[in-house]
């Protein structure tokens, strides 16, 4: 599958719109892992086949600069040969990948991400209880995220950005041509450096002003698990919500416009002397995903798209206690967000579940969410007996694949499923996927009012088939279970 960016849509090498759908799989190794051995995942072809049989069709594939790079520009073969097999494996599943340079506190000295040599620092790191305070409390992670940001040049003389440019241009070079690969998600959740506790610090302020609290007693508060899920509830309120996310968007913008965008001008400049048709994906920073406003800026091409992540902040409490308020009103900032820019939207994160029982209702709730606004999307994350949890269940529902045309609206209601669109005279058909359980669903298409041929509508397997052609299709599809 090879997709382009027309507005706000991606369409496939037939103009079909398309609708991605998937999960992330990511290796992280553990935090000081080193050779590639310690970053191969432990899935199967049956776990990738699992997948591609729950009518997802995307795979958001973890690649770890460490064990890309373990010294300066020396790229491990082997971990490069066990991506080509991921590669060969989700080919053969059918599923089609996105390569992700993933990174969580920015280095595998802290947590999964840059190799040692890249991580500059003179402070020694200390985890925290919660392993993504590290990015306020750490003086190494600032520190080290700070010299990533500025470029700052390794032993050999050369900026680290610049490394981290070149390794994307080699990745693009040896993979952008493999059948799997569609496009290259260019830096997991680009967080600041010494700017991140001023940026926390500015939204408990905001939150505590408007609340009347002490701020530094919010924060403690903040930092207790046993009043977090409380503290958070007060960002119930949409208002107070977008009032705290405005106050804090000038140092986000800030960020954005002074780092963030520079380098991945760099990297797209790279990839792009290589690779001049792949989408290139933009994540907002990591502080976004909690609802203030991005700030992104386009990156220099035209075929693009904006990869938002979201989790309610409760998402590494156990158990989880979603608000689909408070997600809502994450989405709801990156949707603002889209219509500004004018690009598709596959949201590389959501979810989290794990195995945790209890998580329909949210997880339907998100679901419903980005069918309305027409969003692909890949769920975090695959995990062993990943096929079991209930998570799995809630994903395994009727969903659109492509569009001979444009959609209009499509949805799912317990045992219904409904779509819209606008047809167009082109050489591929309309695919819709439905679960094993929908296999005797009744299915019925109108086209300008009307019921149509029966050559106009086929079912092979899970898939409905739609011949291309103008006009206004209406699809029904009733499980009546």
């Amino acid at each position: 599958m090879r997709l382009h960016r027309e507005g706000s849509l991606f369409r496939d090498e037939h103009g079909r719109q398309r609708i991605l759908h998937g999960v992330n799989l990511v290796a992280k190794g553990e935090r000081s892992a080193r050779g590639a051995d310690a970053f191969a995942g432990n899935w199967t072809a049956a776990d990738l086949a699992d997948l591609a049989a729950r009518g997802l069709t995307v795979i958001r594939l973890g690649v770890i600069w460490a064990a890309v790079e373990p010294q300066p520009s020396q790229y491990d073969e082997t971990y490069l040969g066990w991506l080509s097999e991921q590669l060969d494996l989700c080919a053969a599943a059918g599923l089609s990948v996105l390569l992700d340079a993933h990174q969580d506190l920015y280095s595998q000295s802290f947590g999964d991400g840059a190799p040692d040599w890249a991580t500059l620092t003179e402070h020694r790191f200390d985890p925290s209880g919660l392993w993504s305070d590290g990015y306020l409390t750490s003086p190494a992670v600032q520190q080290a995220l700070d010299g990533f940001w500025t470029n700052q040049q390794a032993a050999d003389g050369i900026g680290v950005g610049d490394h981290f440019a070149a390794m994307w241009a080699m990745l693009a070079g040896r993979f952008g041509n493999h059948p799997a690969v569609i496009g290259y998600d260019l830096l997991n959740e680009p967080t600041p450096g010494r700017q991140a506790p001023m940026i926390f610090g500015a939204m408990i302020s905001a939150l505590a002003e408007e609340v009347g609290m002490s701020a530094d007693q919010l924060a403690a508060d903040f930092a207790d698990p046993s009043l977090r899920v409380e503290r958070l509830s007060l960002l119930d309120d949409r208002e107070r919500h977008y009032r705290i996310g405005d106050q804090v968007a000038g140092l986000l913008a800030d960020f954005e416009t002074t780092m963030i965008s520079p380098m991945m001008a760099r990297v797209v400049a790279a990839i792009r002397e290589v690779d001049h048709e792949k989408l290139i994906m933009r994540e907002h920073s990591y502080f976004a995903n909690s609802g203030v406003p991005a700030g992104i800026q386009p990156p220099p091409t035209a075929t693009w798209a904006y990869s938002p992540h979201g989790y309610d902040l409760t998402v590494d409490i156990d158990p989880p206690a979603s608000s689909n308020r408070r997600a809502e009103t994450i989405f709801l900032r990156a949707r603002e967000t889209q219509r500004q820019l004018d690009v598709p939207v596959l949201v590389g994160e959501w979810g989290a579940f794990g195995g945790a029982a209890g998580i329909e209702d949210h997880g339907r709730f998100l679901l419903d969410l980005f069918d309305r606004w027409q969003w692909s999307w890949t769920y975090w994350c695959w995990e062993p007996d990943f096929a079991s949890t209930e998570a799995a269940a809630v994903l395994t529902r009727p969903r659109p694949l492509a569009f001979a045309g444009t959609a209009e609206s499509y949805a799912v209601d317990d045992d219904h499923f409904a779509a819209t669109w606008q047809g167009a005279d082109l050489d591929a058909p309309t695919l819709f996927w439905l679960p094993a359980g929908w296999a005797d669903a009744r299915v019925e298409l109108r086209r300008d009012g009307q019921p149509t041929r029966p050559d106009q509508l086929g079912r092979e397997g899970s898939l409905v088939q739609v011949a291309p052609g103008r006009g206004t299709f209406e699809l029904r599809v009733d499980c009546g279970r």
